[in-house]
């Protein structure tokens, strides 16, 4: 009779472990980016009014939680996707002689894609994001543009923009990553 109680204890503890481990690696990473994807564009750093798709938060400081643990070091823009409508159109021509890069995240949290300086040696960012499935690979390219499957319809797109003195570079810095656009491909 004793060794029945203590196997189901172990069974309990084994469930609650399995379901916790459901929550953490599956369920929480799609929490995290449903929050981030409805997040209003005056909450991503739009200004009020505004219609644009690329967001320029204000340089990071221990005040701004908005991303986990966002980097001091970092400037950053901001675009949320759906690709169930339309494919994406990304380009960006940050003309930096330091590091930048532009990563691609599903609705799961997901990286799927990242290009950075390095890789494109100068050239011009040009990708069109599409939906995965039958209606995404029929999307023309434009001339010179790079096309991206998406696992997921929804996601986000996060470029960087590495600062090592904010206040003297400011200009330059500024400009570069607002070369970054998000359109749709119509």
């Amino acid at each position: 009779m004793r060794a029945g109680v203590w196997t189901m204890r172990l069974l309990a503890v084994l469930a609650i472990g399995v379901g916790v481990h459901f929550l953490a690696v599956w369920a929480l990473p799609r929490l995290i980016m449903q929050r981030v994807l409805s997040t209003s564009p005056v909450e991503l750093g739009a200004r009020p009014g505004s219609t644009e798709r690329v967001y320029f938060p204000p340089m990071t400081d221990a005040r701004q939680r908005r991303i986990v643990l966002p980097s001091p070091d970092l400037l950053y823009a901001v675009c949320r996707f759906d690709v169930s409508v339309e494919p994406l159109r990304i380009r960006a021509d940050p003309k930096l002689a330091g590091y930048w890069s532009v990563a691609l995240y599903a609705a799961n949290s997901d990286n799927f894609l990242v290009v950075n300086d390095r890789e494109l040696a100068g050239q011009p960012l040009d990708l069109v994001v599409v939906a995965s499935g039958a209606g995404g690979a029929k999307a023309k390219l434009p001339p010179g543009a790079r096309q991206v499957v998406a696992p997921t319809a929804r996601g986000l797109v996060l470029m960087r923009v590495l600062v090592a003195d904010y206040d003297a570079e400011k200009q330059g810095l500024e400009a570069a990553r607002r070369t970054l656009r998000c359109e749709g491909l119509s």
